[in-house]
């Protein structure tokens, strides 16, 4: 059997996606989608950069620079963020699958088929995310979809408070999703398969509330 990518579908109708999934042994239209979805979050991050989402503490030093230093820094953030997009996109996509194919044993591009159609949810939370950060003029801790809004409320540490914010009601949707398909994919524990996915997501989060704690200005010090 031929299976062929839609990633709607096999958001939308998971159990006939991964039916054919499980019985396909040639793959069409992956390129495409893979190229696609690049495209989507090259989109998504720039548009977040220019509205100023993850951006918050350099823009607070306007008042320190002088006008050119300024445009200067925000190219050069704009530019960041966007190798970023890349790199966020490869590193969901192919390493994910390649961690998902070492420890489970799942068909290494089966594992890449189903990052796809997960890495379409986190597009999804990326993009609402950003529209409703910047309509109520809210910084990424205090996502109203996330754990970060409660954890301020207890812990005063703001790397943590980042940590928090990045464990959103998408992240938990797209980890239902992944199990679904890799419990049903691989012939390891589903305990262990659940271990698994938990353990790439905390370091995701880890790794993001790494980048959203580091001060920008700090960094940017160092070119202007």
């Amino acid at each position: 059997m031929i299976y062929r990518m839609h990633v709607v579908k096999g958001l939308f109708q998971p159990g006939t996606s991964l039916y054919q999934l499980q019985k396909a042994e040639a793959f069409s239209g992956i390129g495409l989608k893979l190229i696609l979805l690049y495209l989507l979050s090259f989109i998504i991050f720039a548009a977040s950069t220019y509205f100023g989402i993850g951006t918050e503490t350099y823009s607070g030093t306007i008042t320190e620079r002088t006008n050119e230093e300024f445009e200067a820094g925000k190219l050069l953030l704009l530019g960041g963020r966007l190798v970023l997009s890349l790199l966020d996109t490869t590193l969901f996509i192919w390493f994910a699958a390649f961690v998902f194919w070492l420890c489970l044993n799942v068909d290494y591009i089966k594992a890449v088929i189903v990052q796809m159609i997960v890495f379409s949810i986190y597009l999804a939370e990326q993009a609402i995310t950003s529209l409703v950060l910047v309509l109520f003029d809210l910084n990424q801790a205090s996502n109203p979809f996330s754990f970060g809004v409660i954890s301020q409320y207890f812990i005063r540490n703001e790397y943590w408070n980042h940590f928090f914010g990045a464990m959103t009601l998408f992240q938990f949707a797209a980890i239902s999703l992944l199990y679904y398909y890799l419990k049903n994919l691989t012939g390891r524990n589903k305990y262990l398969t659940l271990t698994v996915i938990l353990v790439v997501y905390v370091i995701t989060w880890l790794f993001t509330a790494l980048t959203a704690y580091i001060e920008v200005p700090v960094l940017l010090r160092r070119w202007f």
